[in-house]
């Protein structure tokens, strides 16, 4: 009997001896796995309410801002020489740009592409800055 055929014969046996053990490992691995294939689905599906609740919570947040911030009468659509069209009272100043927000969250809800109308609702964010911003620093 030469090196290699008593190296051989030794790695068989541990073969033989670790081959129950390696099929154990085999199945749990495979239950793991279905266990993540299934969290991944689920998320998949909610992926609209996951990506909803950002959007809800800085619409919110920069409500409660403007409606500390803003003067009682909001001046919306400024003109050239720095008046503004239109006066509205404080409470729609802040409404208003959150309805559009819980509208776009509201489609994005009920779309079956998330994507596109998450992106509107991001946009639609800008509307509470921009209010704020024509208010303070107007033409």
């Amino acid at each position: 009997m030469n090196v290699f055929s008593v190296i051989e014969e030794k790695w068989t046996r541990f073969c033989e001896k670790a081959r129950p053990a390696l099929q154990s490992a085999g199945r749990i691995l495979g239950q793991v796995g279905e266990v993540l294939k299934t969290i991944g689905s689920y998320l998949y599906r909610m992926r609209a309410a996951l990506l909803s609740i950002p959007v809800a919570v800085a619409a919110i947040y920069l409500a409660l801002l403007n409606t500390a911030r803003l003067p009682k009468t909001v001046g919306i659509w400024i003109q050239t020489d720095g008046s503004f069209l239109m006066l509205v009272p404080r409470n729609l100043a802040v409404i208003a740009p959150l309805a559009v927000t819980a509208l776009c969250v509201l489609l994005m809800l009920m779309s079956k592409k998330v994507t596109f109308p998450w992106l509107i609702s991001l946009f639609s964010l800008v509307l509470p800055v921009l209010i704020y911003v024509t208010n303070l620093f107007p033409a």
